[in-house]
C-alpha cells in the first residue's frame, strides 16, 4: 500500500487489496458503459421530448415543473429526473451525448452503493460479488446508456438504501438526508418507484426504536428534516396541482384503480410471477430478452436467490446460542476478534453490536425490503404481474439495488470458511460457478454497441437531410401515429435553428410514419393521410427515406 492510498484506506476502513478490486470493477463498469457511447442508446420520441424540455428550461431559466407525461397520458412524472441532467445539457450545449454521459456516471453510483451496503453487512466477498454483478448487469448497462425518465430510478434507489442502512448501522441519523434525496429522485423519475417509501418507512421505524431516548430525539429531528426535504422536491407539482384542480393526482388515482386490459390472476399467482420478474430482471434481463426461451433461466435465478436469502436468514439467526451469546465467526468471516473486518473497517466503533449481529440485521432488512416491494408491486401495479407488448420493467427497477445486494449476501455466504457446516470447497465452487454463469449470461445479453435505430447520430443525419430538402423554408412535422409524436426529429431540427410551424403555415411538410404502430408506411399510409386530412392537400412529393429501421420520413412541399 502506497503512502498516497493509505490515508484513503484508513478513512474508508477498506484494505488496499479490496480497494484495488473495487477500483478495477468500477473501471470495468465505466468501460462497459462509455464505449461507443454516442450510438449506444436508442433515440426516439421519448428522448426527443426530454431534450426539448431541457432546452426550454435552459432557454427560459426556469426549472421544469413536471417531468414527462406518463404513457397513459393522464398524469406527469416528477421534474427531478430532468433537473439532475440539466447540467449535462448545459455543458454540452444541447448535445444528447453529454446527457447520456451523465446518465452513465449515475449508473456507476449503483455499483459503488451495492458494494458498500453488501460489504458492510457481510464482509468483503459479499461486497465484491454485489459490485461485480451490478457492473456487468445487462439491464443496468442498458439503463445507463440512453435518455429516459426512469433511468435515474436505480441510482436514486441505491442512494436511498445506502443512506437508510448507514443510518441504522452507524446510528447516525444524519444519513436519513441522503435517503430522502435518493427516495425523491426515484419516486419522481417513475410513479411506481414511490413504492420505495414502504421499506424506507419500515427502516426508519426500526431506527427510531434503537438506542436511548436522547438518540430517538435525534432520529425524530433528522427524520422530520428528511421528510421536509422530500416534500420540498415536490413543491412545484403541489403548487401546480392546487391551481389545476389536482388533475395529475386524479390521473394517478385513476391509473391505480382502473381495471386491467388482460385477464386478472389470483393474488398468489400475481405475487409469485412478480417475485420471479423482480428478482430475475437485474441478473438476467428477463423478460425483456427472450421471454419464452429464457424463462427457465429466470426461474432458476429467482428461485435460487429466494432460497439463498432464506438460507442466509436462517444461518444468521442460528448463530445465537440458546443463552443469547453470539457464535464465534469462522476464520474466513473477514473479521478479527477486535470487531474489525479484514479490511480494517471499524464496524463496531459506530454500533455496539457484534459483526454477526449486524449481518443478521442487515440480511433481515434487505430481505424484508424486497418482500415489501414484491408484495406492493405484485398486488398494486398490474403491469408488474402482466406481460405486455411493450417493456414494463421500469415499474419495478426500484428493487434492483436490493437484488444485487441480496445476491452478494448469498454468494458471500457461500464463500465463507465454515468447516463444521459442510464442505467449504463445494460451497466455494458453487459460488464461483454461479458468478461465472451470471457474468457470462449478462455479457451475452449486453445491449449492442450500436443501437439498431442508429441513436442520436442517425436522428441528426435525418434532420440534416430534411433541412437540405426544406432549403430554409418553415417546416411542419406531422407524426401519423399522433400518440407517439415526432419529437425524435423535432429536437434535432429545432437545435439546428429550423422553424417548426403548424402544417397549414408550413411551406414544407414532413410526415413521420412508424412501422411498429402503423401499416402501409412508405406510400399507402401517407397517401391516405393526404386524402383524409386538409393539411395534406396541395402537397408535392419531394423526398422519402428511412430515418431508422422502423421510421420513414416523407418530405412534401406545398404548392403555391
Amino acid at each position: 500500500m502506497t503512502a498516497v492510498t493509505r490515508p484513503l484506506t484508513n478513512r474508508l476502513g477498506v484494505g488496499g487489496r479490496e480497494l484495488g478490486c473495487v477500483a478495477g470493477i468500477v473501471a470495468a463498469a465505466a468501460a462497459f458503459r462509455f464505449v461507443n457511447l454516442p450510438v449506444r442508446g436508442g433515440w426516439d420520441s421519448d428522448q426527443g421530448t426530454e431534450m426539448l424540455a431541457l432546452r426550454d428550461a435552459l432557454a427560459t431559466g426556469r426549472l421544469p415543473t413536471f417531468g414527462p407525461v406518463s404513457s397513459l397520458g393522464n398524469f406527469h412524472h416528477g421534474a427531478l429526473s430532468r433537473d439532475i441532467i440539466l447540467p449535462a445539457a448545459w455543458l454540452g450545449n444541447g448535445d444528447p451525448t453529454w446527457v447520456v454521459g451523465e446518465v452513465a456516471l449515475l449508473g456507476l453510483l449503483v455499483v459503488l452503493a451495492v458494494w458498500w451496503i453488501a460489504r458492510s453487512i457481510a464482509g468483503t466477498p459479499a461486497g465484491l460479488a454485489a459490485a461485480l454483478l451490478a457492473a456487468v448487469s445487462a439491464s443496468l448497462i442498458g439503463y445507463s446508456t440512453f435518455i429516459w425518465n426512469p433511468t435515474p430510478v436505480e441510482p436514486g434507489a441505491a442512494l436511498a438504501y445506502l443512506g437508510a442502512w448507514q443510518a441504522i448501522r452507524t446510528q447516525r441519523a444524519q444519513w436519513w438526508i441522503p435517503t430522502a434525496i435518493g427516495s425523491a429522485v426515484a419516486a419522481q423519475s417513475h410513479i411506481a418507484a414511490a413504492v420505495i417509501l414502504l421499506p424506507m418507512a419500515a427502516a426508519y421505524a426500526f431506527d427510531l426504536r434503537q438506542g436511548p431516548a436522547v438518540r430517538r430525539r435525534s432520529v425524530v429531528l433528522w427524520g422530520l428534516a428528511s421528510l421536509v426535504l422530500f416534500v420540498a422536491t415536490f413543491l412545484p407539482m403541489i403548487l401546480s396541482e392546487v391551481g389545476h384542480d389536482f388533475s395529475d393526482t386524479r390521473g394517478i388515482l385513476a391509473y391505480f384503480t382502473s381495471p386491467t386490459t388482460v385477464a386478472v390472476h389470483d393474488p398468489i399467482t400475481r405475487v409469485l410471477f412478480s417475485a420471479i420478474r423482480i428478482l430475475a430482471w437485474p441478473l438476467t434481463r428477463w423478460p425483456l430478452i427472450d421471454f419464452v426461451p429464457a424463462a427457465p433461466i429466470a426461474l432458476i435465478v429467482a428461485v435460487g436467490l429466494m432460497a439463498g436469502m432464506l438460507w442466509r436468514l436462517r444461518e444468521t439467526a442460528a448463530r445465537k446460542t440458546a443463552g443469547g451469546a453470539v457464535e464465534k465467526a469462522g476464520p474466513d468471516d473477514a473479521r478479527d476478534p477486535s470487531g474489525r473486518d479484514a479490511a480494517g473497517s471499524a464496524i463496531s466503533e459506530d454500533r455496539a453490536e457484534s459483526p454477526e449481529a449486524i449481518e443478521r440485521l442487515g440480511t433481515r432488512l434487505v430481505g424484508g425490503g424486497l418482500l415489501l416491494i414484491i408484495l406492493a408491486l405484485g398486488l398494486g401495479v398490474h403491469a408488474v404481474s402482466e406481460v405486455q407488448g411493450l417493456p414494463t420493467e421500469q415499474y419495478h427497477i426500484v428493487a434492483d439495488p436490493l437484488v444485487f445486494v441480496a445476491a452478494g449476501l448469498v454468494l458471500g455466504g457461500l464463500w465463507r470458511l465454515r468447516p463444521t457446516r459442510g464442505s467449504t470447497a463445494m460451497r466455494r465452487a458453487a459460488a464461483v460457478v454461479a458468478i461465472v454463469a451470471l457474468v457470462a449470461w449478462n455479457v451475452y445479453r449486453w445491449p449492442p454497441l450500436t443501437s439498431p435505430d442508429g441513436g442520436w447520430p442517425a436522428a441528426q443525419a435525418a434532420a440534416t437531410r430534411v433541412e437540405r430538402d426544406a432549403g430554409g423554408s418553415a417546416v411542419a412535422l406531422v407524426p401519423l401515429f399522433a400518440v407517439k409524436g415526432g419529437d425524435a426529429y423535432a429536437y434535432p431540427l429545432v437545435r439546428d435553428g429550423v422553424s417548426l410551424v403548424a402544417p397549414e403555415q408550413a411551406a414544407v411538410v414532413v410526415v413521420l410514419c412508424d412501422t411498429f404502430w402503423l401499416s402501409g408506411c412508405g406510400g399507402p399510409a401517407e397517401e391516405e393521410w393526404r386524402a383524409r386530412d386538409s393539411d395534406g392537400r396541395n402537397l408535392a412529393f419531394v423526398d422519402r427515406f428511412a430515418a431508422a429501421p422502423d421510421r420513414i420520413l416523407t418530405v412534401y412541399r406545398r404548392a403555391p
